[in-house]
């Protein structure tokens, strides 16, 4: 086989593969779905939602760029750890987003979407840490946590 033929199969193969994972469907919340507990854990880049102790949901995220240090002062582009108390914001650039106890008050540290203008990204956002400290979901699943918590719900931040 020429090489040509088989840099061209591999390239199709490697966008297929790319569009499988862009458009296969993940686990939705139900539209009347609660949750009164956020879990992140950064070294795993996931955040995990919670209901009366029960887990109901799991998401990929991207957090700080500078990587699973503890944040320390703001600016430091790291993601904070410990136990916070979440506020939701209605008008952000990042479209929807929860305040992260005092980081989100002092240093805007939240956990949000990616964006209304990056919104075609989706979940390729997943695939490097870039935000100043934050914690990102694609728009559709900030959207889902945004209406399932209330004002006060408890966030952990884990290594």
């Amino acid at each position: 086989m020429k090489k040509s033929k088989i840099i061209w199969y591999v390239t199709l193969l490697l966008f297929l593969s790319l569009m499988v994972y862009y458009f296969y469907p993940e686990q939705k919340l139900s539209e009347d779905q609660k949750a009164d507990k956020i879990i992140i854990n950064k070294a795993n880049h996931e955040l995990l939602l919670y209901f009366e102790g029960e887990l109901i949901a799991s998401y990929q995220v991207s957090i700080g760029r500078n990587g699973l240090r503890k944040k320390t002062k703001s600016g430091d582009w790291l993601t904070p750890e410990g136990s916070f108390s979440g506020k939701k914001l209605t008008s952000t650039k990042f479209h929807r987003a929860i305040s992260i106890g005092k980081w989100g008050d002092c240093c805007g540290v939240w956990i949000h979407g990616i964006g209304n203008q990056y919104g075609i990204l989706k979940k390729f956002h997943r695939w490097r840490d870039w935000t100043k400290g934050c914690v990102a979901l694609t728009n559709d699943e900030v959207e889902e946590i945004y209406k399932a918590v209330n004002n006060g719900v408890l966030i952990e931040i884990n290594p």
